[in-house]
């Protein structure tokens, strides 16, 4: 799997030196769209939506592939939304994958909410459009994607805004009542000053289900791992003069460890990944935008890294704190 990506970014490469950045990105680019099949939801024959004269651009988190998780799609919407107001498109946001976006965010100070009868996948109207790569410059290949088509579906995972993203954010969402009836009782129990560590371990303790990533091979290393991770905790708490400590993590098994811990609070719920799981619980996603907005508010923000075992460096932390406007540190263990 390494030695196959190696590969892959040494033709990139070989690719950029030759041809340049914008031809290189736009075949990947090409590429991944027919690799991912989105062209064959188009085409003359499905029936022709009325469109309004303003050409528009929907972000799209339809099922039809893998999205990212709540931060890359999150941070997605944000960087379309800017580049939508830049150029002149109207925008819009299509999340019903695995469920809507409204059971969590809603419109703050410009709709973007659109019904599904809206979205044409007539070939002459519309057509998909696809940002994968951080390290190329997606609001140029972005602008070579747009033509005479009406209607673009953006498929993104990547940024574009930065520290324009807080400013972003609050023009696009607020919470929907469910999700502030939902923060209510964290916000009651953090009514003072506190700090947030977050933990991304993905399936390293062997109770997180995401792609094909595997759990450590022993008791002996997850031990030391969480061992570590709770020293982590300690550490931090001292260094800091708050009472409380908001413990985020998508590992059911460390957070029963972690909320034993002297005024360490966690978010209740289950622990998934909203790319690999098909249920229509609108329960079962709610709790990393719970843990994404308390973040948001903390005195300052953490992530641990641990460099033995390669602990995944999450932008979940990062992209909150940016919406707080607060202190990012990583913690390395």
């Amino acid at each position: 799997m390494i030695r196959g990506t190696n590969i892959k970014e040494k033709i990139i490469a070989v690719s950029r030196h030759l041809l340049g950045d914008e031809k290189t990105y736009d075949r990947l680019i090409d590429r991944g769209i027919e690799i991912r099949g989105f062209r064959k939801f188009y085409s003359e024959e499905n029936t022709s939506v009325s469109l309004p004269e303003r050409k528009s651009l929907i972000y799209m988190a339809d099922g039809k592939y893998m999205h990212g998780g709540p931060t890359d799609r999150i941070r997605a919407m944000v960087s379309a939304y800017d580049f939508a107001l830049k150029h002149g498109l109207d925008f819009k946001i299509n999340h019903s994958s695995p469920v809507n976006l409204e059971n969590f965010l809603v419109p703050n100070k410009y709709d973007w909410t659109i019904d599904a009868s809206d979205i044409s996948y007539n070939s002459k109207q519309s057509k998909p459009l696809f940002l994968y790569r951080e390290d190329f410059d997606n609001v140029t290949a972005l602008e070579r994607q747009l033509d005479e088509h009406r209607q673009f579906h953006l498929y993104s995972c990547v940024d574009t805004v930065q520290e324009d993203f807080s400013k972003l954010f609050n023009e696009l969402f607020k919470p929907s009542k469910e999700l502030a009836t939902a923060l209510e009782p964290y916000e009651e129990i953090l009514n003072e000053p506190y700090i947030s560590v977050s933990f991304r371990l993905q399936n390293l303790l062997g109770d997180y289900t995401e792609w094909k990533f595997q759990p450590l091979g022993n008791e002996k290393q997850k031990k030391e791992l969480i061992d570590s991770a709770l020293d982590a905790i300690k550490t931090i708490a001292k260094a800091n003069d708050v009472k409380k400590i908001l413990v985020t993590a998508d590992s059911p098994l460390f957070l029963e460890q972690a909320k034993l811990l002297e005024n360490v609070v966690t978010v209740n719920g289950k622990s998934i990944h909203i790319d690999f799981n098909s249920s229509q619980e609108i329960s079962d996603y709610i709790k990393p935008f719970i843990e994404f907005l308390l973040i948001s508010k903390s005195k300052k923000v953490y992530l641990y890294h641990n460099q033995k075992y390669n602990t995944y460096m999450s932008n979940f932390p990062k992209y909150a704190a940016r919406l707080g406007n607060i202190d990012f540190e990583i913690f390395e263990a």
